[in-house]
């Protein structure tokens, strides 16, 4: 049954998930051309799934030298189809996390207009390269993302390949254990990228699951080319 049919009461609070992807110049080629190959399978294994599409919240957003929300937060059921990502820009992490910070609370604002709960929203953020702004900048509007005050701060899985640097990555997830990955050496893109993606589908479909236990967990995904980030703060 899905949520149009039941009561506010009878509802399944929703779990959201935000896809933040990379979309700089660096992630031309096979790269992105694995995401745009990935992306419908996503929507298929979301989507076509009652029970998870009842209970799941998605939305895409990319980022370059700024930050854009290419598919809204949405229910994936009604999503006939997901757009085509194309590359251009640098790597703005700043852009990125205002825009997050940004869109999670307009999209609660919303979502509570509409009668939904929401459990704390995750993102998965997934970058080739380094930051292009400025230390400070970009991790300032990270602390503002991730401000303990604010009831709506995500919880975040990074993962990075080709140039990412695994401190930062660790940082981006808030210095948390099994939060943070990275390609492991001599690990060319073209595999890491579909395993990627194929595993952050499982991720989420894996999570949905524990909405149903009443306590909604964000489970990371299994990745053989890819390993945990040691805990290791920023210096």
């Amino acid at each position: 049954m899905t949520s149009a049919n039941v009561s506010v009461e009878e509802r399944y609070a929703v779990f959201p998930f935000y896809l933040c992807l990379d979309v700089s110049a660096s992630m031309a080629g096979g790269p992105i051309e694995s995401v745009n190959q990935q992306l419908p399978l996503l929507r298929a294994s979301v989507g076509e799934d009652p029970a998870i599409a009842e209970v799941i919240r998605l939305g895409i957003i990319t980022f370059s030298d700024v930050a854009h929300s290419v598919l809204p937060l949405c229910d994936l059921s009604l999503v006939e189809a997901v757009p085509e990502l194309s590359v251009q820009g640098r790597t703005s992490y700043a852009a990125a996390f205002d825009h997050l910070r940004s869109v999670i609370e307009s999209d609660y604002q919303k979502s509570r207009a509409g009668g939904d709960r929401w459990y704390r929203p995750a993102v998965l953020f997934i970058s080739d390269g380094r930051p292009t702004d400025e230390t400070d900048r970009w991790k300032a509007a990270h602390q503002r993302l991730t401000d303990p005050s604010w009831k709506r701060r995500p919880n975040i899985l990074s993962f990075g390949f080709g140039d990412a640097d695994p401190s930062v990555l660790s940082a981006v997830s808030e210095s948390k254990p099994n939060r943070a990955f990275i390609a492991v050496e001599g690990a060319e893109p073209s595999k890491v990228v579909p395993e990627l993606m194929s595993g952050l589908i499982q991720s989420i479909v894996s999570s949905s699951a524990s909405v149903y236990t009443g306590e909604a967990q964000l489970i990371p995904p299994e990745l053989p080319s890819m390993a945990a980030i040691p805990v290791d703060r920023l210096d």
